[in-house]
């Protein structure tokens, strides 16, 4: 693991936004059972706010895959360390993005990649409060 000593620092912070991350999500399918109990009137509203909920769920549910995935590899000793180059991730990036999977020039490379339509892996996602 890169930077050993900075791992329950690491670990905090992923188990706080594994915390949000659930939080979010109960909120969101409350918010989606009111929604069917909504009248004819706002059905329409209610169509958009759905499929933009749906999209928040989504991305929620791939974060807290990615911070599952990260607190895997930081039990297992090989968190910090690029999943592509296997050079360490920098610490600032980790802070920044503690379910980094990617160092910040393999990250490049696939988010160019998924620009030009030839991805192979997925960038990591960006942190959101």
């Amino acid at each position: 693991m890169h930077g050993n000593n900075g791992g329950s620092l690491y670990h905090e912070a992923l188990l706080d936004k594994r915390k949000d991350v659930l939080t979010g999500l109960g909120l969101q399918v409350n918010e989606l059972a009111q929604a069917v109990r909504a009248s004819d009137e706002d059905q329409a509203q209610m169509s958009h706010e759905e499929f933009l909920n749906m999209r928040l769920n989504k991305i929620e549910w791939d974060t807290l895959r990615l911070i599952d995935e990260a607190l895997d590899r930081l039990q297992a000793g090989d968190y910090g360390t690029c999943l592509r180059c296997e050079e360490p991730i920098s610490p600032k990036r980790l802070k920044a993005l503690p379910w980094a999977k990617y160092c910040v020039r393999c990250q490049e490379k696939l988010a160019k990649r998924d620009q030009d339509g030839t991805r192979d892996e997925a960038p990591d996602l960006v942190w959101s409060s």
